[in-house]
């Protein structure tokens, strides 16, 4: 080495190698960033990446942002479990209890077939509520089934009526139909007061009304019932059957 050589006199040897560490340090990274751009030079530096790469990315961003707004959309557009509707005071209405437009009858109503232990209540305490007027024998798991999610989605319960005499068949629904309250009416009181037939189903306002009534009701029927717009967008007016 010269020792004219001008680089020379701003040399520095460091006491100890450990000292040159970063310095190594940044030569190997140096040297796997050179690999890097070796191992995909081939595609970056074509001429297809050169005029494509731009728009792709433009379009694969706008996909991503679209997906991301529609996520966000259905998220906040998805149902959420119904508030549970509340009783309200007691109406007057000008129609006679036990027919459409009036009272439910306050006919006195037992949570347990007669002969074992129960709870009793008023029928005017069903409300608002979904009730079903089911005849002995009852043969109805599928047409409770269908009313039940009817209940469900407006957040009313369903009450299943039955005659006063004792049938295992009802007494076993709340098992295998989610949201069901058997009751039993000892005197038939009301299946006589709305000409129940088959499956009768009655739509109870919260403040005790009854806003429909329909006899017969099948599976299909069950299911098209407007009980949301009866119970949740008053005032309540629909066909009867």
């Amino acid at each position: 080495m010269p020792d004219d050589a001008a680089w020379a006199d701003h040399l520095v040897v460091p006491d100890d190698a450990r000292e040159l560490a970063p310095d190594v340090d940044a030569y190997h990274r140096e040297l796997r960033a050179a690999r890097r751009a070796r191992r995909w030079g081939w595609l970056t530096g074509s001429r297809a990446w050169q005029r494509w790469s731009f728009p792709i990315g433009m379009a694969a961003g706008a996909l991503s942002l679209a997906l991301l707004m529609f996520v966000l959309l259905a998220f906040e557009s998805a149902p959420g479990k119904p508030a549970r509707l509340a009783a309200t005071p007691l109406a007057s209405p000008s129609y006679a209890p036990g027919t459409r437009y009036g009272l439910l009858p306050d006919t006195p109503l037992a949570s347990a077939p007669q002969g074992t232990t129960g709870s009793a209540r008023s029928a005017l305490s069903l409300r608002p509520a979904l009730v079903a007027l089911v005849p002995i024998p009852c043969r109805c798991g599928d047409v409770v089934a269908a009313l039940a999610k009817q209940a469900r989605i407006v957040g009313v319960r369903l009450d299943v009526v039955a005659p006063g005499s004792r049938d295992a068949e009802v007494s076993a629904l709340p098992g295998q139909v989610r949201g069901v309250t058997p009751w039993y009416d000892g005197t038939g009181a009301l299946a006589a007061a709305y000409g129940a037939h088959g499956v009768t189903v009655l739509v109870v306002d919260p403040d005790g009304v009854v806003s429909f009534v329909r006899r017969d009701t099948t599976v299909d029927l069950a299911r098209s019932l407007p009980v949301q717009s009866l119970l949740l967008l008053p005032p309540y007016v629909s066909d009867a059957g």
